[in-house]
């Protein structure tokens, strides 16, 4: 098994580092920080992170994906709605997701074929509360599944013969069949987590082998996992919380990871005062390009 060690990036310290995502038609990292609103365009070169554009939106922003024609902005969910954002700022409403207050929606991916995935969580972090959607512009949205409780990362095969799904809450992560429109079946568990001694499984990106990239949160730790769920790498952060990675950068085979200073008391605190901060390393494998949303998607 491989052995990896992320290092600190040149950028802030971020309360809730989320949604980590490489875009290589722009040559951006993008990043958000949940709670504060704010979403983050860089020039990523290795440990070398130059932000050249902070969106402060008013709301949750969890997570988001470019349109396919990168001038027309990306796709954002935040709050309980999901919202085009175009380049200078302005903000549209596209479709509320969440009808209950209490509900919040959580990460989410643009699919091979254009439409957005994202599902939700209650505040409270409830069982079984939360579902997962799928919205294009010509298909309206659907509610994929239920009985989620914290939705968290997404992803598609190289092949787009599998989806794979993290469920924070009972520390899971599922296979599901993919067809050639893209809906899915025979979901299936793929990796159980020991929550208590392991840590949680959080966001995920997939790399060009077909491997998962798995964010540990609470374990310090991202994971890389063969498609046949057999554990291929480690690589080592140095605080409690990766919660997103994504593989780019200007080499294309660099781990970009998130982490948080959510939840962590002033004793970790004290220990860990690099906790919320952008890590990277090279692992010597080049990441699936980025889907973006189209507002027509084939099927």
């Amino acid at each position: 098994m491989e052995e990896f060690v992320a290092e600190q990036c040149t950028t802030g310290r971020y309360f809730l580092g989320e949604c980590c995502r490489w875009d290589e038609v722009r040559g951006e990292l993008y990043w958000v920080d949940v709670h504060e609103g704010h979403f983050f365009r860089a020039k990523a070169d290795h440990t070398t992170i130059e932000v050249v554009q902070r969106y402060d939106l008013d709301g949750n922003v969890a997570s988001l994906a470019p349109l396919a024609d990168r001038s027309d902005g990306w796709i954002v969910a935040m709050n309980r709605s999901l919202w085009l954002l175009g380049e200078s700022g302005q903000l549209r409403e596209v479709v509320q997701l969440e009808g209950d207050a209490t509900m919040l929606l959580n990460d989410g991916a643009a699919d091979p074929w254009g439409s957005f995935w994202v599902g939700s969580l209650a505040a409270d972090e409830g069982i079984g509360r939360g579902s997962v959607y799928r919205y294009g512009q010509s298909t309206g949205a659907q509610t994929m599944f239920g009985d989620v409780t914290i939705s968290n990362g997404i992803g598609w095969s190289p092949d787009r013969s599998a989806l794979y799904y993290v469920d924070s809450g009972p520390g899971t992560i599922l296979t599901y069949d993919v067809d050639g429109r893209g809906d899915i079946s025979h979901p299936r568990l793929f990796a159980q987590f020991d929550t208590a001694t392991e840590g949680t499984p959080d966001g995920l990106c997939i790399d060009s082998e077909g491997f998962i990239w798995v964010a540990v949160w609470g374990g310090y730790e991202v994971r890389r996992y063969a498609p046949t769920g057999e554990l291929a790498a480690r690589v080592s952060v140095p605080t409690a919380q990766p919660s997103s990675c994504a593989i780019g950068g200007a080499n294309g085979t660099t781990l970009y990871v998130n982490t948080a200073r959510e939840d962590l008391p002033a004793t970790v605190l004290d220990n860990e005062p690099d906790a919320g901060r952008l890590y990277a390393v090279n692992v010597g494998v080049t990441g699936r390009p980025l889907d973006p949303y189209r507002p027509s998607p084939g099927r």
